[in-house]
């Protein structure tokens, strides 16, 4: 099994369950431009495939967590643009919603997801140590919080009344205005 192949058929799935999400998998083989036969070589069955869509998915989002964290020394910086990321993220495989009722399901499937969830944690955990995020606020309020407003932008952001960049910034500040310390002129 060649590893492009499988890409290819992974990305082709993308675009057409993101559209069509009861697809069969005859659409998808066509989209590949393969036979549903040969399409049963890499993938048992829809759900198979769909199982890979959310590896593929969790090891994307994982990278641009990663990268966020990179990007600077700055954890406002990181912070920012992991959240930027995670919307454009969400926003890209919003489809697999649809097949995951959870993100603990995701959690418990997934270890790039839960990487990425321990990457999350630590940052906030980073930023509530150094006074950034009120100190009234737990780590587990801050998180859902995270979590809701992204999933708030992904919504917008798929009926468009704004752009794609307003939403995003929208989205941030409601976000950081709702988790930083009134009391710290820094932020």
């Amino acid at each position: 099994m060649t590893t492009d192949t499988k890409t290819k058929i992974i990305l082709a799935a993308i675009k057409v369950i993101s559209t069509s999400p009861s697809a069969p998998m005859e659409e998808i083989a066509e989209a590949v431009n393969l036979n549903r036969r040969t399409l049963h070589r890499y993938f048992s069955g829809k759900e198979d495939l769909i199982k890979e869509i959310v590896a593929f998915a969790s090891r994307t989002c994982l990278k641009k967590t990663i990268a966020s964290i990179e990007i600077s020394d700055n954890p406002n910086i990181q912070l920012k643009t992991m959240f930027e990321q995670d919307i454009e993220c969400g926003y890209q495989f919003r489809f697999l919603y649809n097949f995951k009722s959870n993100q603990q399901g995701l959690e418990k499937e997934s270890a790039e997801y839960k990487e990425m969830l321990a990457i999350i944690r630590g940052l906030l955990k980073t930023l509530y140590s150094s006074g950034v995020i009120n100190p009234k606020l737990t780590i587990d309020w801050v998180e859902k919080l995270y979590f809701s407003t992204i999933d708030a932008a992904i919504n917008q952001k798929t009926s468009m009344d704004e752009s794609g960049d307003q939403i995003t910034e929208m989205a941030w500040i409601s976000y950081f205005n709702a988790i930083k310390n009134p009391d710290n002129q820094s932020n």
